[in-house]
């Protein structure tokens, strides 16, 4: 698998505000950066990580599971 840092760090961000305008905003970069970015991210690890909602995003039993060991990666 061939996905550098920045994607986990922003999948960590996205998990944990629970909404990719809000990390978009707090990683200063692009909403459609940050999609394109969960979906590489999906593809490469073969699961869906976030269900999308009018609220936001809400992560999967797969996504609780990968954060666990993204967030202790990161903090």
């Amino acid at each position: 698998m061939n996905v550098s840092f920045e994607y986990y760090r922003i999948f960590y961000v996205v998990a944990k505000t629970g909404n990719i305008t809000k990390a978009a905003d707090e990683l200063m970069i692009s909403q459609p950066a940050i999609s394109k970015c969960i979906k590489i991210l999906e593809e490469q690890l073969g699961g869906q990580l976030f269900v999308r909602t009018k609220r936001g995003v809400v992560l999967t039993e797969e996504g609780k599971e990968f954060y666990k060991y993204i967030k202790h990666a990161i903090e």
